[in-house]
């Protein structure tokens, strides 16, 4: 009888697809210099600073360019982010070539509507096998025995929202500790009014709860609070799930609602705020097969040059082709697993995937501040195991998978909190598990391992000292050293018999904890010294390259 009436659910349920779709007449843009643009009304519109500019946006059918982000937020950073409204009748894409080749920006882009990377499937019996499978697991009770996460580590979530009235979220939401709730103000001047778990960038409003949100049939508005469950729903508190944060926080980006598209222009306002408010980790289980996300890349960019690790699923089409934003350089790219240790039949592979996670029948929170409607509550109980009483059910996906490792991060960065993406990468790949799948998936993460040897990683405690982290390492190594006052600086790394291989700083450097990443590009297997000279004195660190 349950086949039968999922062979029907089936006849009118479509999953979700990747459509090319985009808003009409509207780019975006980030500006290569934030001083070309100007605003004479409260932050819009934005207009050319230089007639040459102006005279090419005219040419091109560009009316109006207005500030992406709100007026009362647009920091020189947030200045370059721009909407580019463009005349009916205008093929949008060759408008996009002439303004990418002009030079006066570092990205153009429709705004593309995105999609959240989540596959329906019949439910099985167990509950979060992620956490207590000993094989097919990623070790979380072994990693919590060391690290219960900081609640100063932040997960922001960009999906269709969290439900912080939920029991087993809202103990772990993050809060905003300037702003006043509920008085009407922008008491800490961040462009957001009574922001107090998240704002909602889609509504542009300071509820990021979820609300209906129909995709390929199905209300897929519990999405975004069942990534949350899996990243840190609160633990050890007698209710419901764990976390994989454990205490790490929660931070809700809504970038979708009820009658509002998915689209980039949501997705910056999220990256904006959390880099903002100095999130640890963006966790995005969404995406595409386009190419075309320049400027997705810049927000990334951004993101990353903040200290914030980007986390994304790669995709449940069951091939190799590259997902946006997974494939962008500075993202996380993570594929699933099932609970026998094989990569997840839907999940996507590749030599670009990064890491591999738990991603199939993972049960987490779901939201609790709407009601469903009968068809909706029949979809979950039949397809993701709902009882229809308890806020709780199974979902798959990279989208479930990505949360995992973005859990993983905000841990790792809880005993190690300097650690940006590169040297997180690089971390979690080193400390993963080595298992063969049927097709490249990375390795997959192994949070004991992750934690355990953060011990090795802690960072610079005295003026002049100088660390690396991991050491040995290969191919890249952090080297962090503190000043504790400006002035000139040179660092480089020799090899065994003396000569000078690197050249990494040879110049004025500010006062306070530093670090770089350095590849050993070419270079082979051995023992190198990195040495520091500065008004503190010299320092040297012994490096070793293990090819």
């Amino acid at each position: 009888m349950r086949r039968l009436l999922l062979a029907l659910v089936a006849c009118f349920v479509t999953l979700p697809a990747f459509a090319a779709d985009y808003t009409p007449g509207v780019l975006l843009a980030v500006a290569a210099d934030p001083a070309a643009f100007r605003s004479d009304l409260d932050g819009q519109p934005a207009l050319p600073a230089d007639p040459a500019l102006a005279a090419l946006l005219a040419a091109q059918g560009v009316e109006r360019v207005e500030y992406l982000l709100p007026a009362a937020s647009l920091s020189a950073r947030a200045r370059r982010y721009l909407r580019l409204s463009v005349a009916p009748g205008r093929d949008l894409l060759a408008v996009r070539e002439a303004l990418a080749a002009s030079g006066a920006f570092r990205a153009v882009s429709p705004d593309w509507y995105l999609h959240f990377l989540l596959l329906p499937n019949d439910p099985m019996l167990g509950q979060q096998w992620h956490i207590t499978n000993p094989t097919a697991g990623i070790h979380l009770p072994q990693a919590w025995d060391s690290e219960q996460g900081d609640p100063a580590s932040v997960i922001a979530i960009v999906d269709t929202g969290v439900d912080w009235s939920h029991p087993d979220l809202g103990p772990n939401m993050w809060q905003n500790p300037d702003e006043i709730y509920g008085n009407g103000l922008d008491d800490d001047g961040n462009g957001y009014v009574d922001d107090r778990y998240g704002w909602d960038c889609g509504a542009n409003d300071n509820d990021p709860r979820p609300q209906p949100y129909v995709e390929g049939g199905i209300d897929v508005g519990f999405h975004g609070s069942h990534c949350a469950g899996i990243a840190a729903a609160a633990t050890d508190n007698a209710v419901g799930i764990a976390g994989a944060g454990w205490g790490c926080r929660l931070m809700a980006l809504k970038v979708v609602g009820t009658g509002s598209p998915f689209s980039v222009a949501a997705v910056t306002m999220a990256f904006d705020y959390a880099i903002a408010e100095h999130a640890d980790a963006i966790s995005m289980s969404f995406g595409g097969t386009l190419s075309d996300f320049g400027f997705m890349q810049a927000l990334v960019d951004d993101a990353s040059a903040a200290g914030i690790v980007c986390v994304a699923a790669a995709g449940n089409n069951n091939n190799s082709t590259p997902m946006y934003p997974a494939a962008l350089n500075r993202v996380i790219s993570v594929a699933a697993t099932n609970s026998a240790n094989q990569r997840a039949s839907f999940s996507t592979y590749g030599a670009w995937v990064d890491l591999a996670a738990p991603g199939e029948q993972i049960w987490s929170t779901i939201m609790t501040n709407y009601p469903l409607d009968f068809l909706t509550e029949l979809l979950f109980m039949l397809l993701y195991g709902y009882d229809g009483v308890n806020p709780y059910m199974y979902s798959d996906g990279t989208s479930m998978a990505c949360p995992l490792v973005a859990g993983v991060v905000g841990l790792v960065r809880s005993g190690a909190p300097w650690m940006d993406h590169d040297a997180m990468l690089q971390h979690l790949v080193e400390t993963g598990d080595h298992v063969v799948y049927d097709q490249p998936c990375g390795v997959k993460v192994n949070a004991e391992q992750a934690v355990a040897s953060l011990t090795a990683a802690e960072p610079v405690a005295a003026a002049g000292g100088l660390r690396a982290w991991p050491n040995p390492f290969n191919p890249a190594v952090t080297l962090r050293f503190a000043l504790p006052a400006a002035g000139r600086v040179r660092l480089a790394v020799y090899d065994a018999a003396g000569r000078e291989v690197a050249r990494l700083i040879d110049g004025e450097r500010p006062a306070g904890e530093q670090s770089l990443l350095w590849r050993a590009e070419g270079l082979a297997s051995g023992v190198y010294l990195a040495r520091l000279e500065s008004a503190a004195g010299v320092k040297s660190e012994k490096l070793v390259l293990l090819r």
